[in-house]
């Protein structure tokens, strides 16, 4: 069985004029497939309306209780209703639900961010049950703690743990960038050891750097194919950046828009997309 995930954020999730071509994107290819998603941003706007401090620490967000319930009310609940919906209306019937529900995920505490985990354990027996029910399952990554309080967990480390528990071979992660971007060009794939470079010398960093590391160890893990993409992908200009064991080194053929760099990170230009704001 030959699974897909894909975790949503960015204007993938926010752009409603993107939900066609997402639907389109779940569509193609065969076999079962799961979304996670994020959501930062709408928490943010939440979190400052209500005057709740927060701050980020290398990628993730430091959250106390009183910030935790804004999490999960947006991303269990707006975010995560939103998105099903308009999938369902777009073709792909969809049910939203968290990883609370079913006990589909179990997060450790990170330590000193408050109500922050990473992923210990995933049943996915909730997720097989939606897909032979014939639905996509669509996944906030709010999760259950230790004693089983909700737990804030990256939604990039919740795709990757979900992704693990199905043997996915496909994992594509979907924010706001078309891909890793090396000296100006989204990068057409990068290996592991050109990706650790690009980290020390700072090229790669912030929230880009912990959703790479992730990619690393999700190819690492044995999924076949890691892709860091964005809003090209789901308009047919640029698939993204994948993550490769081997990094091709042929020249671009002629005609074909890419570079070498001192890296040997094969790059290609493409049409520069607007970002569509909320």
């Amino acid at each position: 069985m030959s699974v897909r995930v894909y975790k949503v954020g960015g204007p993938a999730l926010e752009d409603p004029g993107l939900l066609g071509p997402l639907a389109e994107e779940v569509r193609r290819g065969e076999g079962p497939v799961v979304l996670v998603h994020g959501g930062g941003r709408a928490v943010d706007r939440l979190l400052k309306a209500l005057h709740i401090e927060s701050r980020f620490v290398d990628g993730r967000r430091e959250t106390s209780p009183e910030a935790m319930a804004v999490v999960e009310m947006v991303l269990s609940g707006t975010a995560n209703k939103q998105l099903a919906s308009g999938l369902t209306a777009a073709g792909v019937p969809a049910i939203g639900l968290s990883g609370r529900d079913g006990g589909l995920v179990r997060a450790r505490l990170a330590p000193d961010l408050g109500r922050v985990g990473t992923p210990e354990r995933v049943d996915p027996a909730p997720l097989r049950a939606l897909w032979a029910a014939g639905f996509l399952p669509v996944v906030s990554p709010v999760a259950n703690g230790p004693l089983g309080e909700a737990v804030n967990v990256n939604a990039d480390e919740a795709a990757l743990g979900i992704a693990r528990a199905v043997g996915a071979k496909t994992l594509v992660y979907l924010s706001d960038v078309d891909g890793v971007r090396i000296d100006g060009q989204p990068a057409e794939e990068l290996t592991p050891e050109e990706t650790r470079a690009r980290i020390e010398d700072g090229t790669i960093s912030g929230g880009m750097a912990l959703k790479v590391r992730v990619a690393l160890e999700a190819s690492a893990a044995g999924i076949p194919e890691v892709v860091i993409a964005g809003k090209a992908r789901l308009l047919g200009q640029f698939p993204g950046t994948r993550i490769v064991t081997r990094a091709t080194r042929d020249r671009p053929s002629p005609g074909f828009p890419g570079t070498d760099n001192s890296l040997g990170i094969r790059t290609t230009g493409i049409p520069r997309v607007r970002e569509v704001k909320k």
